[in-house]
């Protein structure tokens, strides 16, 4: 999250915004999700993520000049990876007050994976507009039932995208 490659709050590209913490945060915060539709150049760029991105800071539990194996035995979140990731989420409101969540882990994560139900909806929802649903159907119907079929089934269906 920390502006080691420029600054993560100068944000007007896709490819600024899929290294942007501060972005992630805001567009997240303001729509309720992140998905491909929060890297269009028109989202990116609208005034109401621009304004709350620019108040987002991010850091880590030590400064950057402390060696790194140092950082791993001593960060609690570093220290757990890949067993788990945490991650800690304060917000501080205009009247001082704070609202805070942490969390071990994230949907989808292998401590919590997605039901069959939960990869149907994303992928129907990540492919909507670029194949229609017949041909989503097929493929998750393959995808159901790849250990019966061909590669080749897998690969003719998603050549025709």
């Amino acid at each position: 999250g920390g502006g080691h490659y420029g600054d993560r709050h100068l944000v007007q590209t896709k490819e600024q915004a899929d290294h942007s913490m501060p972005y992630v945060i805001a567009v997240a915060l303001i729509d309720g999700e992140v998905t491909p539709d929060q890297f269009l150049k028109e989202r990116i760029r609208r005034p109401d993520v621009q304004e709350l991105l620019r108040k987002v800071s991010t850091h880590t539990n030590f400064p950057l000049k402390t060696p790194r194996k140092v950082v791993d035995y001593l960060d609690p979140y570093t220290s757990v990876y890949p067993d788990k990731m945490p991650v800690k989420v304060t917000i501080t409101l205009n009247n001082g007050d704070e609202l805070e969540q942490k969390c071990d882990d994230f949907k989808g994560f292998f401590t919590r994976p997605l039901t069959w139900d939960d990869v149907i909806k994303k992928f129907s929802h990540l492919s909507e507009g670029i194949i229609d649903q017949q041909l989503q159907r097929e493929i998750i119907t393959v995808i159901r039932n790849l250990e019966n079929e061909s590669g080749t089934t897998l690969t003719t269906l998603l050549a025709e995208m």
